[in-house]
């Protein structure tokens, strides 16, 4: 697969990867916000805006192999604000556009993982998340 493009605002959410299918829907929040992608060939940098001062930035890449295209990279907090020394990590999965698909908007989904402590969150909690381009 050649020719991935992922440049533009997107949608974030995620949620904890728990395992109890009674567990209400809204407990299962891990984050949320805007992430703005620009990529220039295989590079992607960006940010990350949950809103009320909570920004990262973001590098990684776009690659691919013979079925899928995939993005691999990490978000760091901003320093001397509330996100300093935040380290998150990002890896997901361009997914494709069905053949007879109606309206399907382009959609990234994948796993984040929490790379260092910050206050009482803990380093090596898991989610899912997607993406969504934003209209």
């Amino acid at each position: 697969m050649n020719g991935v493009n992922i440049n533009g605002t997107y949608v974030y959410r995620s949620l904890l990867n728990d395992q109890n299918v009674q567990t209400n829907f809204d407990d299962l929040e891990f984050g949320s916000g805007t992430m703005n992608i620009t990529q220039t060939g295989k590079t992607v940098k960006g940010t990350f805006d949950m809103g009320s001062g909570y920004e990262m930035t973001l590098e990684g890449t776009v690659y691919s192999d013979d079925t899928h295209s995939y993005l691999s990279m990490t978000g760091y907090g901003i320093p001397d604000t509330v996100t300093d020394k935040w380290v998150y990590d990002y890896f997901g999965i361009i997914v494709p556009i069905w053949p007879n698909a109606v309206a399907q908007v382009p959609t990234i989904t994948g796993s984040v993982i929490r790379g260092v402590d910050h206050g009482a969150s803990k380093a090596g909690v898991t989610a899912t998340f997607y993406i969504v381009l934003k209209a």
